[in-house]
């Protein structure tokens, strides 16, 4: 057995029966998520108890009354509020004390200590006088206490120990009175708790404990404090840690002493001690000590709070998670609550292994109690799924009757986060909450796992964990089959404002990041502005379609089933799937990743460092599908805002999507351009060491251009939102295509990464860096063959010509390359969104020339689903789990 010497000092008068209070109790709550901190009790008289507590806050003193010892409370009553400039200490030592003539006083610490009193049992207060703190040092573990003469002490922490004393009830304090750290042999191998207690008029006995050694070592002082013995062990326990004691009010009226304590224990698992509240008790004024006495046995940690005492009985406070994730109170009197409510507890779970060909894992928990385990159920991801486990050695839980509880469960839609990866079919692309693809470090995510442990007794202990399962392909870069595609990919964005140009990017490998989570104006570490996400296997109405609410608040798409204007996902007629009288996310293909962010990063933290934020929001949106004609296919919904906070209208805008492609050894990379297709494309040109002969094509693809003006009645702009949505059409508009495709080559002055707002422009309109279209004929970068005249090539598309038949413009560059493809000018006006549909196509073909043309049939795949209003990708209701097979109408 160890301590952790947490303890208070108490001296009982005479016995007296009350009603009992059988067994130990949770202190009630004011809703179920409230975290309740520094249980104060004071015993009032013989069937009532006043508790008063703060909150993490720590800016409220609250109280409840009981009038029967217990068996029932009042509610939660406001007492006063307090300063919280305590609050990165967790505690502002709150103490209370019954004083005589029934007074009741209250102190904490701030700057100096507080102090107010009722004269009505708690009815009414006075106002907080306070006890002035002349030194720099906060004061801590505040403990009043009653000498036997009737006077007052309050004892507390304040760089050294002190204590002040009243003789007047509380009215006024005398000046403060030290107990020397030098009193041990090194300041700090003394506790910060203190305890003092009153055995005669002016002697008092305090208690700490000496560091080290772990021993309870009483101080006496014959002279009311003025000087003090040397410290002399009272108990010793092997304790290696740091431990705490802390002191509380004592009610000290005769010779009956007793510490209550908090006792490390041993538990049948080495690694694991528990924490129990214990009692020792002396009946000689301290020269002789009793045996330690257990007052609780969970096998978890119970912290000891506070105590009050009423003639013999002890009223005892603390915290423990038996059943709660909150650390509720509990309660109990010494030597009359029997502490019966002692569920298991979970000591460590982990995932051992997942199985992205089934798409399960193994689940593993270390779970005991100071009995038996009787039964566990796991419960994932908020009720989407829940399954027994087991101890029998045959549900991959390791070995029968160790404690180790295991079962296969399924890989579920994560939590909404930061970072993610969707890997729903050949491509994983890694992404997170601000714009940035491929360039994210994502190599797990976690699943919310609720446990309850039943023991022997049936008692239950709830306990939540994170489940971390790890990616099927783990780490940074978009990744196809063996090897990498993409080191990083984002965009540039360029027009102009009230006739000044700015220019601003996510592009993470040219140093350039621009945006911030969420909304114009939001905070960024705000929990809204993270990941969200929709499977099409998720549970109809489940907690992903709940989460989608919040999505939704913040511009996210969904399918309006009521046709009421509001996103409400309920089952209507309670069958456990979803028709189309039913709201839903716009869940397109087999998963859906939304997020917002904004270009918030102020000018002086930009690279290109002229540039304020514009007030622009991009609401981006992932999916994919493993339909096999579409698992080389990525798709991007870019819909951008300007939320008029700098301009009404921003003109001449254009957009591009940067890249900075890898396919397998990023050393030896080609780009192209095909104009026909929308489309800049990576490719190579020789064996790749990771790919081999036949390395993959990788293209970038424009579906879905902005919108512009034409005035030509039969032109038609589209904007496409998934078949169960619909789209819109607009005449005398139409959606603009690819306008320039650029690479970026380092070590060339000309084109080497933009380092300011008017290179970048230079790039998004075909040019050079320095603003000059390249002459086909002489570009040292690409060759115009096949007969092609140079002169009749376009200077705005580099790189245009065909690498398979080996006509056009073609690039001479095996390089590590970065490019640019372009779509602009367009406007953006305030509160009008610019949807930009795109898509990351791959194709591998025999070798690195046919993987262009796989890849091209791959693009043509794409836009056939995108001209389809992504047919394929409409969500399929999973059959009826509750089917209302008849039913009868009655008369009323």
């Amino acid at each position: 057995m160890k301590i952790k010497l947490l303890f208070a000092a108490i001296i009982i008068l005479t016995a007296q029966i009350f009603a009992q209070l059988e067994s130990i109790k949770e202190f009630p709550k004011e809703y179920e998520s409230q975290e309740v901190k520094e249980l104060t009790p004071v015993w009032i008289s013989e069937n009532e108890i006043l508790v008063f507590y703060t909150v993490p806050t720590l800016d409220t003193l609250y109280s409840r009354r009981t009038t029967n010892r217990g068996s029932t409370w009042s509610a939660q009553k406001f007492e006063r509020s307090i300063y919280n400039a305590n609050l990165n200490f967790g505690s502002v030592g709150l103490t209370a004390i019954k004083g005589n003539n029934d007074r009741i006083l209250v102190a904490w610490g701030e700057d100096s200590i507080k102090v107010f009193y009722s004269d009505d049992k708690g009815l009414s207060w006075s106002d907080s006088d306070e006890i002035p703190n002349i030194s720099w040092y906060r004061p801590e573990k505040l403990n009043f206490t009653r000498f036997q003469d009737g006077r007052l002490a309050l004892t507390y922490v304040m760089g050294s120990w002190y204590f002040n004393v009243s003789n007047d009830n509380g009215e006024t304090w005398l000046s403060k009175k030290n107990v020397d750290f030098a009193l041990f042999p090194q300041r700090h191998r003394a506790s910060r708790y203190l305890s003092l207690i009153s055995i005669g008029v002016d002697s008092l006995l305090c208690f700490t404990v000496k560091i080290g050694t772990d021993t309870i070592c009483s101080l006496f002082s014959p002279d009311g404090g003025e000087s003090w013995d040397e410290p002399r062990g009272i108990f010793a326990a092997d304790y290696s840690d740091f431990p705490t004691l802390k002191v509380k009010y004592a009610n000290t009226l005769n010779e009956s002493i007793y510490l209550v304590i908090e006792s490390n224990r041993e538990t049948q698992i080495e690694e694991h001690r528990q924490l129990d509240v214990s009692v020792i008790m002396s009946t000689d004024k301290g020269l002789t000590w009793q045996e330690e006495d257990t007052f609780t046995k969970y096998i978890g940690d119970d912290a000891f709070e506070d105590l009050t005492t009423f003639d013999n009985k002890v009223f005892v406070t603390f915290h423990s998670k038996r059943d709660s994730v909150t650390n509720p109170g509990f309660y109990g009197i010494i030597g009359e609550s029997e502490d019966i409510f002692t569920p298991p507890i979970l000591l460590n779970q982990e995932v051992v292994e997942a199985n992205y060909e089934t798409n399960e894992f193994s689940y593993r928990a270390l779970i005991i109690d100071d009995e038996a385990v009787s039964r566990v159920i796991v419960n994932l991801q908020h009720g989407a799924y829940e399954r027994e486990m087991f101890d029998d050695g045959m549900h991959n839980d390791s070995l029968a009757g160790d404690n180790i509880f295991g079962n296969i469960l399924p890989i579920l839609t994560p939590e909404p986060r930061i970072t993610y990866a969707i890997e729903i079919n050949e491509l994983n692309l890694p992404l997170n909450n601000k714009g940035i693809l491929a360039d994210i470090n994502y190599s797990y995510f976690d699943l919310h796992a609720e446990f309850k442990m039943y023991d022997i007794h049936n008692n239950v202990g709830v306990q939540l964990e994170t489940a971390t399962v790890p990616v099927s392909n783990g780490g940074s870069g978009g990744r196809y089959q063996e090897g990498h595609f993409l080191f990083s990919s984002g965009f540039f964005l360029s027009g102009y404002s009230n006739g000044e140009l700015w220019t601003n990017a996510v592009a993470s490998a040219n140093l350039v990041e621009d945006y911030l989570p969420g909304r114009v104006g939001s905070n960024p570490e705000n929990t809204l502005n993270r990941l969200y996400i929709v499977n099409k296997n998720d549970v109809p109405f489940g907690y992903t379609w709940q989460n989608w609410k919040d999505a939704v608040s913040l511009g996210a798409e969904f399918y309006d089933g009521d046709n009421d204007g509001t996103y409400n996902p309920i089952d209507k007629n309670w069958n456990g799937t979803w028709e189309q009288n039913e709201d839903m996310p716009a869940l397109l293909g087999d998963e859906t990743v939304f997020c917002i962010y904004n270009d918030a990063i102020p000018r002086e933290l930009r690279r290109w460092n002229t540039v304020n934020p514009q007030g622009i929001e991009v609401r981006q949106t992932v999916f994919a599908s493993d339909n096999p004609e579409l698992e080389n296919v990525v798709f991007i919904k870019y819909s951008i805002l300007n939320a008029g906070t700098v301009a009404d209208e921003m003109d001449s805008v254009y957009f591009g999507i940067w890249e900075d492609g890898d396919l397998g050894d990023h050393t030896d990379d080609v780009v192209g351009c095909d104009t026909l297709l929308n489309s800049g494309f990576y490719y190579n040109e020789f064996p790749d060491d990771v790919y081999g002969e036949n390395c993959p094509s990788f293209f970038t693809t424009i579906l879905q251009g902005p919108i512009v003006q034409t005035g030509v009645i039969t032109d038609t702009a589209r904007t496409n939102y998934g078949t169960l949505i619909g789209s819109e059409s607009i005449a005398g508009k139409r959606n603009i295509d690819i306008s320039s495709h650029v690479f970026f080559i380092g070590g060339d002055p000309n084109l080497n990464d933009p380092s300011n707002k008017e290179q970048a422009r230079n790039y998004l309109e075909g040019k050079n860096r320095v603003g000059e279209y390249p002459n086909p004929c002489n570009f040292p970068y690409c060759q115009v063959r096949g007969g092609v005249s140079c002169n009749e090539v376009s200077p705005h598309f580099w790189a245009s010509g065909d690498p398979v038949s080996d006509s056009g413009w073609i690039s001479v560059m095996n390089v590590d390359s970065r490019n640019l493809v372009s779509i602009g000018p367009f406007k953006l006006e305030k509160d009008i969104a610019e949807g930009i549909i795109i898509a990351y196509v791959l194709g591998r073909g025999t070798d690195y020339f046919n993987s262009i043309t796989v890849a091209r049939d791959n693009v043509q795949r794409a836009i056939q689903e995108y001209e389809s209003n992504f047919t394929s990708m409409t969500y399929q209701s999973p059959p009826p789990t509750n089917p209302v097979a008849d039913y009868i109408l009655y008369q009323n």
